[in-house]
């Protein structure tokens, strides 16, 4: 079958596609439009070594990658909720935090997504606080045990700063109504172009003598005008 003849049969049924790309993209746009509005905010945290040297560099490198884990633990979630006052189920927000960590910058990024913008911008901020809190208690440990006696040289340490305070946000995230219905959209044209060939694989008309010609292997003596 030639090339343009595959395109004669979405032509064909050009509605076939049309109606499924309809149909996709407004299904799509009212089961997305009902879900409840969602709000993101994040901070991220940045390790620093003290005293500034290259092989401290790569320590803290080290000790924020172990970190990363820490951060993302239910009982350091319940312990940072608890020092914030926040009377909010941990299994609540660990269901909707997520942890990154960029080796390249030395950073952590804390990120909530919630229904509320207050309840967002207020644990990831109690979370990001804990963390400091806990990474500054450890340094603090660290000069203790290992300071010299002598020099009263402290060992290194690694100082946790939160760049930034996130207030709640104001802008939804999400739903994405406009995305899931164009991309509802575009899977409604791919299901109707194979729904075309499939109506065209079942259809057993012949429409025109090359029809005649290529199924019957039959010559077409006289032919009827439709007018």
């Amino acid at each position: 079958m030639r090339p343009e003849e595959y395109l004669l049969i979405v032509l064909r049924r050009w509605w076939l596609v049309v109606l499924a790309a309809v149909v996709a993209a407004a299904v799509a746009f009212v089961y997305t439009d009902a879900q409840p509005k969602t709000y993101q905010t994040s901070t991220q945290l940045i390790a620093v070594a003290q005293p500034p040297d290259y092989w401290l560099d790569l320590y803290a490198k080290n000790r924020l990658a172990s970190y990363t884990s820490l951060i993302n633990n239910w009982d350091f979630v319940a312990s940072a909720l608890k020092q914030a006052n926040l009377n909010i189920d941990p299994n609540q927000v660990m269901g909707k935090m997520a942890v990154g960590h960029n080796p390249d910058t030395n950073t952590i990024q804390i990120v909530m997504n919630d229904t509320d913008p207050e309840r967002a911008a207020t644990v990831v901020n109690a979370v990001a606080d804990a963390f400091v809190a806990k990474s500054a208690a450890d340094d603090q440990q660290i000069i203790k045990n290992f300071s010299s006696p002598d020099t009263q040289t402290p060992a290194g340490t690694v100082q946790i700063t939160k760049l930034e305070t996130p207030s709640a946000p104001t802008t939804p995230s999400g739903p994405r109504v406009k995305l899931n219905t164009a991309a509802a959209a575009l899977l409604g044209i791919v299901f109707g172009v194979i729904l075309t060939f499939v109506v065209e694989y079942f259809d057993d008309t012949l429409r025109s003598e090359d029809d005649v010609d290529r199924y019957l292997e039959l010559p077409t003596l006289v032919g009827i005008p439709r007018d």
